[in-house]
C-alpha cells in the first residue's frame, strides 16, 4: 500500500512539473507566435495594396509564399519581393 501511494505522489509531482514546464514554454513561445502572426498580416496587407508592385507581377504566388513558408516567407517578401515605385 505504501509503494502504491509513493507511485501516485511521484506521478502527481511529475504532472505538476509538466504543467509548470508547459506554462513556462507557453510564456516563451507566445511572443514569438504574436510576432510571426503580425509579420504575416503586415506582409499580406502590404501585398494587396492596389499600388504595390511585386517581383514577377504575381501577387497570388507571393501570398502563398507568405502564408505557407512560415517565418522566412514574409521576410523574403519584405526584403526581395517588393518593387520600389
Amino acid at each position: 500500500m505504501i509503494i502504491l501511494s509513493k507511485m501516485r505522489i511521484d506521478e502527481f509531482m511529475a504532472s505538476l512539473l509538466a504543467i509548470n514546464l508547459s506554462s513556462s514554454l507557453l510564456l516563451i513561445l507566445l511572443p514569438i507566435v504574436v510576432i510571426e502572426l503580425g509579420l504575416v498580416v503586415f506582409s499580406l496587407v502590404d501585398l494587396f495594396k492596389p499600388e504595390r508592385r511585386v517581383v514577377g507581377n504575381n501577387k497570388l504566388v507571393w501570398a502563398l509564399v507568405i502564408v505557407l513558408v512560415g517565418t522566412i516567407g514574409p521576410i523574403v517578401y519584405l526584403l526581395a519581393g517588393r518593387k520600389q515605385n
